[in-house]
């Protein structure tokens, strides 16, 4: 038997001894067709019908929205507690750089510059204190993996949640700067796990159709983490003393709070309960996240799920060391998975997004005063949201592929406008700045800034999620590394900063205008494509122009066509013939008394 053989599902009672006895006759051409489809053994963790698992295929495929909503209430309330993480890490990152407008934080943490005659945070720690959270970040980061395998998503991010709590206690009581950064260190690493775990959960829960929904959802909740931490940098930034910050830090037990309880009553991803061969609990958290508790989907789901890790399963060998499995995502077809999930974040991170954080700084080194320049601030955020429930619908009308690419056009010529209008020289410009940067923020949240996590979650392969998107949040965060570095020395008005101000568009429409090139020809389309349809079409190794629900669905039909072919030939069951033609069992099935009942 080959080693295609031995990773090919089998018959509940047919071993590898049996399989070797069979004679080499097939079963007829009749008693073929009225064959009952047969349960499939999941890799040690029970049987699964693969004709079940076409049917709940076929019937998400078919699901209007408002089937989606309905049915899946229960699932999108579960995973947008987990989102919710991201809303605490989008305000604290974005508190941190608005607060460098608030005069008592730098009267506090700040020295005096004699060119502004007043207190402001030297130009070093603008950089190091982003700079500590995003370490603290990529710390998480390489933690979520082995975290995840080990205890599964909840659990993973409740013991997040606590640390959250106690992390919170450094900032606000910071005596001095070094304080206040070891305070962000630390408050990073759960940051970081919170990025990976939230859009890995929502992907894996999620049906077809709320699939992009509840990915981008994501970009949403950071950008409402922004809007609370702009309007209350506002509210606060009028008080005289250390309150003006002190609140905004506080601010953080009232979600960790919150988030706890929601994420608690959450169940664990199925997925995670399979991957573990646990398909007792598995049942059991798929039951909790279908509507009513349905038992028809609850099994629909259930074997959906099955057939998915199984097709990607038959690819992988049984004997693999630790080495082979941690480096897999870098091998063969999941190489290139890992290449276009990273890229992807990489782009979002590169493509002046960073402009939104310092919009205050920018605005002041247009021209605005500090006051008018965070009130001016809060309408980003708002841009941001209308943005990113836009792009909900524009997913329904166009391909990711497609949104990425033109976003990207579209960020190039706003950002050179904006960069244009700064040179004007007058006070005009800096409000003329500030509404083409509202204009970005719009364009970035209805395409790039949301659809990567869509794009990020989907590409992904299910046993190698949460180490593709850890490894490419990774490199996002990296990437990262050259926006706080020198963002602020760009944008800042001291004597150790360039100065250039919204001037430093025109470097960030350079850089769309490459990452366009490269989304043309090698970020795929993702659209209503399921989780089996992807694999399929990285395994043909098709080009990223020609992915499609239709051709995953023809190069299906062709493989099982020469895979039953090959398998009249000789006496060798493949998975693809399995996956194909649910209904013709392999000679030990036909065999099996259990398997023709």
């Amino acid at each position: 038997m080959s080693n295609t053989d031995n990773l090919a599902p089998r018959g509940p009672h047919a071993s590898g001894d049996e399989e070797r006895a069979t004679p080499t006759h097939r079963p007829s051409t009749a008693a073929r067709e009225n064959a009952t489809p047969h349960h499939t053994q999941f890799f040690g963790a029970g049987e699964y019908d693969q004709h079940l698992a076409h049917l709940a295929e076929k019937k998400e495929q078919e699901m209007t929205f408002k089937d989606a909503v309905i049915g899946d209430f229960r699932l999108i309330m579960y995973s947008l507690g987990f989102s919710g993480t991201i809303i605490m890490e989008g305000y604290g990152l974005a508190l941190l750089t608005y607060l460098f407008s608030v005069e008592p934080f730098n009267a506090k943490y700040g020295v005096f510059d004699t060119n502004t005659r007043k207190n402001e945070l030297e130009y070093k720690w603008k950089a190091i204190l982003p700079l500590l959270a995003q370490l603290g970040s990529i710390l998480g980061v390489g933690l979520t993996a082995p975290l995840v395998n080990f205890i599964g998503y909840k659990r993973t991010v409740l013991l997040m949640l606590a640390l959250c709590a106690a992390f919170a206690f450094v900032p606000f009581f910071a005596p001095n700067v070094l304080i206040l950064a070891g305070g962000f260190l630390l408050q990073g690493i759960p940051w970081g796990v919170f990025q990976v775990v939230s859009p890995a959960y929502s992907s894996e829960v999620a049906s077809l159709q709320m699939r992009p929904i509840l990915t981008t959802w994501n970009n949403l909740c950071w950008i409402i983490g922004q809007l609370l931490a702009s309007a209350v940098a506002f509210a606060f930034h009028g008080l005289p003393n250390a309150w003006a910050y002190r609140v905004p830090f506080g601010l953080n037990w009232a979600f960790i709070a919150f988030l706890f309880c929601a994420i608690a009553a959450a169940p664990e991803s199925p997925y995670w309960y399979l991957r573990k061969h646990r398909l007792g609990d598995a049942r059991k958290a798929t039951k909790k996240l279908v509507r009513k508790g349905s038992e028809e989907r609850t099994e629909e789901k259930l074997a959906l799920m099955q057939h998915a890790i199984c097709h990607e399963m038959k690819h992988v060998a049984d004997n693999q060391t630790r080495w082979q499995k941690i480096s897999a995502m870098f091998r063969g077809v999941d190489r290139r998975r890992t290449e276009i999930a990273s890229a992807t974040w990489i782009i979002q991170a590169l493509c002046g997004s960073s402009l939104i954080g310092w919009a205050p700084k920018l605005f002041e080194s247009a021209g605005m005063e500090s006051g008018k320049a965070l009130a001016m601030n809060i309408g980003l955020p708002c841009a941001g949201i209308v943005g990113t429930v836009a792009s909900w619908w524009l997913m329904q009308k166009m391909g990711r592929r497609q949104i990425i690419f033109w976003g990207l056009i579209s960020m190039a010529v706003v950002l050179t406008v904006c960069a244009s209008a700064s040179m004007a020289y007058n006070p005009a410009s800096g409000f003329a700045a500030g509404a083409v940067l509202v204009l970005y923020t719009a364009i970035y949240d209805l395409t790039i800034g949301p659809i990567c996590y869509s794009i990020v979650s989907e590409i992904a392969s299910v046993r190698l999620r949460t180490q593709t998107i850890s490894f490419a949040r990774g490199l996002y965060l990296a990437a990262n590394l050259f926006n706080l570095f020198l963002t602020p020395k760009m944008l800042g008005m001291d004597s150790e900063s360039w100065r250039w101000g919204a001037r430093t568009g025109f470097l960030y429409a350079g850089l769309c205008g490459i990452a366009a090139l490269y989304t043309f020809y090698r970020v795929p389309e993702t659209k209503d494509i399921s989780v089996r349809g992807l694999s399929i079409l990285f395994h043909e190794k098709v080009k990223a122009r020609k992915f499609s629900a239709k051709k995953a669905a023809e190069l299906e039909k062709s493989q099982g066509a020469a895979a039953s072919k090959t398998s009249s030939s000789d006496n060798t069951v493949s998975v693809l013939d399995e996956v194909v033609e649910p209904k013709i069992a392999s000679p030990a099935r036909v065999a099996s008394p259990k398997n023709n009942n």
